[in-house]
């Protein structure tokens, strides 16, 4: 696969860092593999002494890091979003092992994003569903977990292997100006859309709304749609609600 992946197209999303001396190590392997950005979602002193001692000389990184309030936020402008997990659970059909990474990677300019969780406790289900692919670092020994840091040093020399030169990079375009995959923030809208009409016309039950709507973030996190695509299924969706509307004499 030819990838246009480019290092100032990646985002490090750290979820809740708890140890400041992990959010500087971090900084310090972005340094290495070339990747500035940082984003923090409620960090804990990513400023502090250790955190600027372990950043070494990537602090430039910790200074100029985004700081947000939910991951929802934090990943909402990206396209593609690498959540990393312990073990791939239940969603295999959009799981990837680092290893596979390439496969995995847009073959368009893309902003890509890594997610990584808390040291205690990882992401949480909810945060993994914003997640375009969810990424998994084999280990074979006794020790299963990463530090923070080296989970991410892992992570992006893996994909430091894919970096397509500059003068490579070619931006699609369409007649219609929009090849562009769709921001998480639009295929957020497009799930929250769907999930109201589907429960408006009575196909999806309250029983079935966890199990039904995975299946369809599965579904498009496959399908990798484009902006123009998610508009197309919204108007699709609005003509529905419309047609439901006249039917019952509501417009």
């Amino acid at each position: 696969m030819s990838t246009t992946l480019r290092a100032q197209d990646i985002s490090v999303i750290l979820v809740e860092p708890s140890h400041p001396g992990n959010i500087g190590a971090v900084a310090r392997a972005m340094g290495n593999m070339g990747v500035s950005e940082l984003r923090l979602v409620r960090p804990k002193d990513p400023l502090g002494v250790e955190a600027r001692e372990r950043a070494a000389h990537a602090e430039s990184l910790l200074v100029n890091a985004s700081l947000f309030d939910s991951p929802e936020a934090a990943v909402e402008d990206l396209q593609m979003v690498f959540g990393t997990t312990a073990r791939l659970r239940s969603r295999r059909d959009r799981g990837c092992a680092l290893p596979d990474l390439e496969s995995h990677l847009p073959v368009e300019n893309t902003r890509v994003g890594f997610m990584f969780g808390r040291e205690s406790s990882g992401l949480t289900n909810e945060e993994l569903a914003l997640c375009t692919t969810l990424l998994h670092i084999p280990t074979f020994g006794e020790v299963s977990s990463l530090n923070l840091s080296h989970a991410v040093m892992v992570t992006l020399y893996e994909a430091s292997r894919f970096y397509a030169e500059t003068s490579d990079i070619e931006t699609p375009t369409s007649q219609n100006g929009s090849m562009q995959l769709a921001s998480i923030s639009e295929l957020e809208g497009l799930k929250s859309h769907l999930e109201n009409v589907l429960r408006t016309t009575g196909f999806l039950h309250a029983n079935q709304e966890t199990g039904m709507m995975e299946r369809f973030s599965d579904f498009f996190a496959r399908a990798r749609p484009t902006d123009l695509d998610v508009r197309m299924w919204r108007g699709m969706l609005h003509r529905v609600e419309v047609t439901i509307q006249m039917l019952n004499g509501e417009y």
